[in-house]
């Protein structure tokens, strides 16, 4: 599968799958069973040197409809340990790329340039600077505190260049004003490319029945981080706003389940993608179907390798008031596939344009009323609606590919 190389840089990964800074990596064991089915690289769990205070709660994860919510703090692992692990998997893994996740308190410069020196020094090809963990870590001065200061931000990233070796990359969270500025503050002070995005703030619910909260820790809980699909159209706009507008690579990460989200991430501008939560519902194996996935598309439609897609969509993002509103598309339902439900026409009756009649046994779109809004298509549960024209525009599009 040699067109799933990629070069970032001048850093070659075999291909552009990367297990992120989570679980799924937390020890050299774990990373080279992921490495030996075909992971091209890996971000440790962050490494920190007040790793005696990373105790964790139990249970610190609840499942979330579309996603995993969780309070887990980063490793509890000494860096001198880290230090072996990193030495073994590039003495037994030298094609694959191993990235270094550190952080320390906001305020302890000396303390992001020793752990960089150290893993540098282990072997590290990479470093990535943790300035995102929503929970836990702000209340040490660390993780989301770095984002939520962008000069501080930048501040760290500027020492760490300063002692680093190796390409030294920010990882941002969402949890933000402008995660474009931040991002552009971090490349201004030295960063080699910006990882997008962590997890999204959030809580994991409240039991009705008790009025405790569904993550119960002995009665009580926090917020916490929330991961899976469900933040994936928050990533895509993270990682396209960056790629696009400040022109450097993204390692994008954030609701990636299979080779066709890759797809997307990269079309936007990704050079790399990082999972967890997938890895964490279905283990290591998925990266046969990844990049098996992404190897058949690239020669289904005649690329002979990733950087070739890299960036391609991004063209079609326009400002809001640039896009074309002179050509009212009408939706048309399909009574070969319609089932009579009415969804359609209560969604459009109560949340539309009252252009949908049903008398029980016939649906009809009075294209007058019609704004072409969308939503009856996508209440449709037999997607018997389409836009219509939609179908040409997208061919005169691909023909430009």
């Amino acid at each position: 599968m040699s067109r799933l190389k990629t070069k970032v840089g001048n850093i070659e990964f075999i291909n552009p799958f990367i297990l992120a800074s989570a679980p799924p990596a937390r020890n050299a064991e774990m990373i080279a069973r992921a490495f030996e089915l075909g992971w091209a690289g890996a971000v440790t769990k962050t490494i920190c040197l007040n790793y005696k205070d990373m105790i964790d709660v139990s249970p610190r994860l609840a499942g979330i409809k579309g996603g995993l919510l969780n309070i887990e703090l980063i490793s509890s692992v000494s860096p001198e340990k880290w230090v072996e692990d990193i030495k073994f998997l590039k003495q037994n893994y030298p094609s694959n790329i191993v990235i270094a996740s550190i952080s320390a308190e906001a305020s302890n410069i000396e303390g992001w340039q020793k752990l960089a020196v150290m893993t540098q020094t282990a072997g590290a090809d990479m470093l990535e600077l943790n300035f995102s963990c929503p929970h836990g870590l702000p209340e040490m001065g660390m993780g989301n505190t770095c984002s939520d200061n962008p000069e501080i931000a930048a501040k760290i990233t500027k020492f760490v260049k300063a002692v680093s070796k190796i390409p030294v990359w920010t990882k941002l969270s969402p949890n933000v004003n402008s995660i474009k500025r931040l991002a552009e503050l971090c490349l201004n002070s030295g960063a080699d490319g910006i990882t997008a995005i962590n997890t999204v703030k959030g809580f994991a619910g409240v039991d009705v029945k008790t009025g405790l909260p569904k993550l119960n820790i002995n009665g009580y809980s926090a917020y916490g981080g929330l991961s899976g699909d469900i933040i994936k159209p928050i990533a895509l706009k993270a990682v396209s706003e960056i790629a696009s507008t400040l022109k450097c690579n993204v390692s994008a990460t954030g609701g990636i389940k299979n080779h066709e989200d890759a797809v997307e991430f990269i079309l936007l501008g990704a050079s790399t993608v990082q999972l967890c939560a997938e890895v964490m519902f279905k283990g290591y194996e998925i990266i046969k179907e990844l990049k098996h996935g992404l190897n058949n598309y690239l020669e289904e439609y005649n690329f002979n390798s990733v950087n070739e897609i890299r960036g391609k969509s991004l063209q079609y993002i326009k400002p809001h008031f640039d896009l074309d509103k002179s050509n009212c598309l009408k939706h048309e339902i399909n009574p070969e596939i319609c089932i009579n439900c009415g969804k359609c026409y209560k969604a459009c009756r109560d949340a539309g344009y009252q252009a949908i009649s049903y008398n029980g046994d016939n649906l009809l779109i009075d294209k007058q009323k019609c704004s072409g809004c969308g939503l009856c298509s996508i209440i449709c549960p037999a997607n018997a609606i389409v836009i219509n024209n939609n179908e040409n525009i997208c061919s005169q599009f691909l023909l430009k590919r």
